[in-house]
């Protein structure tokens, strides 16, 4: 019987092919498993002990380090037990712009962690950091003068870095820049919103895949927006207040955060 050459030559090509590519998958696979194989136990240990300062300390080594300094965890831990020291007074003197250092540590791993494979480690120290956030740009707010709304907006900035699928805290960062006459950044943010604003004035389900503090986030990002917009655009304002209806105006099965009746007094309003 005659060998058709042709066959087995494009037989043979296919399988170089398939084997080139199955080394570079291996060779990409080996290069992202060395930025993450060390879990940093030794910074849990000292994380867990409430040896915040020596955590800091050695988290920030593992930063400047040639082969650790890509890795998240280190950034994330020095983000931790900074935080930790900012909470507690006998820490002031030595580390006085601790909650600062905790906020951009926190960015820095987000930044580091795009993928957030390490969401377990981190999902539930960043939520509770933005919802004492939150209560932080509450007083700023409240307060109204150039230097505090100057204060809000540096702050949710930090938030949406530390928190990139924060809808709320993007609208918060709009608004804030529209305040404090950046229409750039208010324009590109707001642009960023309104697809997602959108999915929830048509889904109340949405509450189900937000975080308690990005629940927060949201609503009291929109009713600030329906509040700065009330006299000078209502049309606007009303719309805003739409799109977190099916969320907010009424007691949704899927909220974590407690329910008030701010959001339906002040949609009501626009009756």
């Amino acid at each position: 019987m005659e060998i058709d050459k042709s066959y087995y030559m494009i037989n043979k090509s296919k399988l170089i092919l398939v084997t080139i590519l199955y080394v570079m998958v291996n060779l990409l696979s080996n290069n992202v498993i060395s930025q993450t194989e060390n879990t940093y136990e030794n910074l849990l240990v000292l994380y867990v002990n409430e040896d915040y300062k020596n955590c800091f300390n050695k988290s920030l080594k593992y930063t400047v380090k040639d082969k650790t300094k890509k890795d998240p965890l280190p950034y994330l831990f020095a983000s931790k037990a900074s935080y930790e020291m900012s909470q507690d007074h006998k820490y002031t003197e030595e580390f006085p712009k601790a909650r600062k250092t905790a906020l951009s540590y926190a960015a820095k791993y987000r930044k580091k962690d795009k993928e957030y494979l390490f969401k377990e480690d981190a999902e539930e120290f960043l939520n509770d950091f933005k919802i004492n956030i939150i209560e932080e740009l509450e007083n700023h707010l409240q307060e109204g003068t150039d230097k505090t709304y100057s204060k809000a907006v540096g702050l949710t900035k930090k938030t949406c870095d530390i928190d990139p699928d924060d809808i709320g805290a993007k609208l918060l960062y709009s608004i804030l820049c529209t305040i404090t006459k950046n229409k750039t950044n208010a324009k590109e943010y707001l642009k960023l919103c309104i697809p997602k604003l959108e999915e929830y004035e048509k889904n109340k389900f949405s509450l189900k895949y937000m975080s308690e503090s990005q629940q927060l986030f949201l609503r009291y990002a929109i009713m600030e927006y329906a509040k700065y917009y009330k006299e000078k655009d209502a049309a606007k304002s009303k719309k805003m207040m739409e799109y977190g209806k099916p969320l907010f105006y009424e007691e949704n099965d899927f909220s974590k955060i407690e329910y008030n009746m701010d959001y339906k007094f002040l949609f009501d309003d626009f009756k």
